[in-house]
């Protein structure tokens, strides 16, 4: 099978409360298309995640981000909390919101 993307090799924490293993993660039209050992399949794209861990993204329940969403700059002020693994914040939660 042909990917577009395989990540090798990773150690996977899956989010559901199961014991984390090793194993490749391959991506089809930007959906996770299959998760085990991969050791047959190709991708145009292939990133060696030996001795990482490859997790869902986070979620910041407690952040004040949304008041930077609304700046001109506001990709650059994001991208340490995706750098991060932060993929979902709640803004709004302290009874104010920049909106």
């Amino acid at each position: 099978m042909h990917y577009d993307l395989i990540i090798r090799n990773g150690t996977i924490v899956d989010g559901s409360g199961k014991a984390r293993f090793k194993g490749d993660i391959a991506v089809k039209d930007r959906r996770i298309a299959e998760i085990g050992i991969l050791a047959g399949a190709t991708a145009a794209i292939e990133i060696d995640a030996a001795k990482k861990i490859v997790c869902p993204g986070f979620i910041d329940i407690h952040s004040h981000i949304d008041f930077a969403v609304v700046g001109e700059n506001h990709a650059e002020m994001l991208k340490p909390l995706i750098m991060q693994g932060i993929t979902t914040v709640v803004g709004g939660n302290c009874g104010f919101s920049s909106c």
